[in-house]
Parts: structure tokens; sequence; C-alpha cells
């Protein structure tokens, strides 16, 4: 297998996700090692080295830990690390890397953005789904935080005889610890591209753009295309991941008059404390 793990990330990683980055690809260059090394002897000396090795997965999660099925879904595993953090339009960094990755001759493609934390166990556990298109469980950086997984709702157009949205819902009460696709939220499925695995076939049956939108999100707008070309998605719920809270709240004119409008009785008990009022 040839794997191309993509980094769409601004900057590299900060001081929250670096020691990961570090520890990832620490995991992936094992991972690999040990893909090479059975393909190197024969399989009976193999298994007896095998049972013989430290676990893979130094944190103890046994799902990290490649089973005999996962090797042979592996082979010889290749790994190209691609990076593209000189943008900060991701829709754009992701079309690149798709396209180094097309290049290079990938068979899967693993995303890993850069204000996301999950298990090392994460690419093999969404590699044993076999589908196309699957993601872990990811939840919005802003509140209200809900769960980064939507149910597109269509119409027909009867006059022009075409779909078209009608919306996007928020499935805030998302199935959990299963593999979720579309049956499973009554509607065509989105979700968010953070810690993400695709099957390299996707992209060549979809035309572009592939991630390049505007008016939605970069990845909610492939889950459309895929929609389009009838390529399911599914979201692995039990497969889960931190996203890092990033965007700074700044009080302003603006925001003191807001705030008194919309949580008023804070400023009561306030004006209240202020004058020594029990």
């Amino acid at each position: 297998m040839k794997l191309a793990i993509g980094v769409p990330w601004y900057n590299g990683p900060d001081a929250d996700t670096g020691p990961a980055y570090l520890d990832l690809m620490m995991y992936f260059g094992a991972l690999r090692e040990r893909t090479v090394m059975r393909d190197s002897m024969p399989r009976d000396a193999w298994l007896g080295l095998r049972d013989k090795l430290p676990m893979l997965d130094e944190s103890g999660d046994e799902a990290g830990n490649p089973t005999e099925e996962d090797y042979d879904l592996l082979g010889r595993l290749e790994i190209a690390l691609i990076d593209y953090s000189r943008t900060s339009l991701v829709g754009r960094a992701r079309e690149i890397i798709v396209d180094a990755a097309l290049d290079w001759g990938a068979d899967y493609l693993f995303w890993w953005d850069a204000d996301m934390l999950f298990n090392y166990s994460a690419f093999l556990s969404l590699l044993r789904n076999k589908v196309p298109v699957v993601g872990a469980l990811a939840f919005t950086a802003r509140t209200p935080i809900h769960p980064v997984l939507y149910s597109i709702k269509k119409e027909r157009d009867t006059i022009n005889n075409q779909e078209f949205v009608e919306n996007s819902e928020i499935i805030f009460d998302y199935p959990k610890e299963k593999l979720v696709g579309n049956d499973d939220i009554n509607g065509e499925l989105a979700l968010g591209g953070a810690c993400m695995l695709y099957n390299m076939n996707v992209f060549k049956e979809i035309p572009k753009p592939w991630f390049s939108s505007t008016g939605c999100g970069e990845d909610w707008h492939f889950c459309y295309r895929c929609a389009e070309y009838g390529i399911p998605r599914y979201m692995d719920t039990r497969v889960k991941t931190q996203h890092k809270e990033h965007a700074p709240r700044w009080a302003d004119a603006t925001s003191y008059e807001l705030y008194r409008k919309t949580i008023p009785e804070q400023y009561e008990e306030l004006m209240k404390a202020n004058k020594g009022v029990k």
C-alpha cells in the first residue's frame, strides 16, 4: 500500500499538537518497518518473530496494534508525507495535496489537520471499515460545540426537474460507537474532513473541484460532490478526536451592548452587587 498523509496546515504544528505529530510519525514509521520485515521473510519466521515484538502502539491501545488481516491490507507499506502549509485557503491546500498524492500513485490518503488530536489507532481503525470515505468523530471548535456531522436534505424542482439542497441539518444526537452512513441519519451524510481516510479511487471518479468551494466548508463541499457521484461517506463514531478551540473572543462596545441585551439577568445581578444590594 502507498499511503499519503496529508497535512494542510497553516504554519505547522503548534505547542499543543507538535508533540503528538512527532509521536504519530514515529508510530507510522514503526508500522512501515514491520510491514517491510513481514514482507522480507518466510511466513513461519514472521509469525514467530511477531509474537516477540513489543506492542506497536506504546499507549496500550489494542486497536493500534495491527492484526494479520491489517498486514494483508497494508502489504509492504510506503508512506509519503505531503505538507502544504503556505495558504490560509484550506480547500486549495487539500486540492494540491490530492494532486500530489495522485501523481505519486497513492492508494489511500489520510488527513490530519493541525488542530486535531487523536489516538495512534485512528488510521488502522478507519482502514478496517473498508469503505471509500470515512472520518472520525469530531466536533466544532467554536461555541456552541456540536458534532461535525450533517444530513443534507434535498428537494426536487418539479419545473426544471433538478434536485437542489433544501437545508443541511446538524445531527446532534449522533449514533454512538458505530459506523454511521446515510441510512443512520435519514439523508445524505456530510462530515468534517480533519481526520479522514480516503481510497484514492474516489478522486479518479469525481472530477475537480473536490474541495474548492465558496459559500460552504470545503469538507462539506467534498461530501456533496461524493453524493452527486454516488460515493458513500461514513463517520466512525468509535474513533474519537479532540479539536482545539482557537478562536478568541474580543470585548468591545458592540459585544458589550449585545451581552446587555442577551443576558440582562446577569447584568442586573452585577449592578446589585456593585451597589451593595442583596
